[in-house]
């Protein structure tokens, strides 16, 4: 039995404002690297660094939004330096891929490091990839050198440029949705991306 890398965090509630309460989530998928049992570890780290940072203010009265995205922005920061001061503690080297949203009311802030994703369903529009790969590949067809379809078949399609632990700071994207009455959102790592197609996922 082979032990799965992958770790996730899904968590929601209530919060307080200053007019009463609103609906709040916090979903993280991460996929570690380095080695089932560092894999594990690290991915586990992230998700403990990140709900730890996070869901403590998440319950506080913040009543600008802007606070959002950089609350969940630290945490992928400090989930990346709990990884890295353990990298530098051993000599294996873990790391982990990442996708987390926060979602607050009808907002939904997204990050990502990594090719973990987030997509967006809605009925009408259908699926909606709203995070980019930091992925060998992605880069190729962003370029124009490859076709979307090829993605999961090139020889590089599991190489990655940016990961949690491997660096003391990371780049993290963050994207900001609107939400609708409805929508879905799947986060995922590539063990289901890869395996079932947009299409196939819509």
């Amino acid at each position: 039995d082979v032990p799965n890398e992958d770790n996730l965090f899904a968590i929601q509630g209530m919060r307080p404002t200053s007019t009463g309460s609103e609906p709040v989530g916090l979903f993280i998928v991460a996929d570690g690297m380095g080695g089932h049992a560092h894999g594990q570890e690290a991915s586990k780290l992230a998700v403990h660094a990140i709900s730890d940072a996070i869901v403590p203010t998440l319950m506080r009265q913040v009543d600008n939004d802007e606070v959002f995205s950089d609350l969940l922005r630290d945490g992928v920061h400090r989930a990346n330096l709990a990884i890295y001061r353990r990298n530098r503690e051993q000599e294996h080297m873990m790391g982990t891929t990442l996708t987390a949203v926060l979602v607050v009311a009808q907002t939904a802030y997204v990050v990502n490091v990594g090719d973990s994703r987030t997509y967006l369903y809605r009925a009408e529009q259908g699926l909606e990839q709203i995070t980019r790969d930091h992925s060998v590949v992605a880069r190729l067809m962003e370029d124009g050198v490859i076709a979307r379809e090829d993605i999961y078949t090139h020889p590089k399609r599991n190489q990655i440029y940016r990961c949690l632990g491997e660096h003391a700071t990371v780049e993290v994207d963050t994207f900001v949705r609107t939400l609708q009455a409805d929508d879905v959102l799947v986060l995922c790592s590539d063990g289901l991306w890869e395996m079932v197609h947009d299409d196939e996922m819509e």
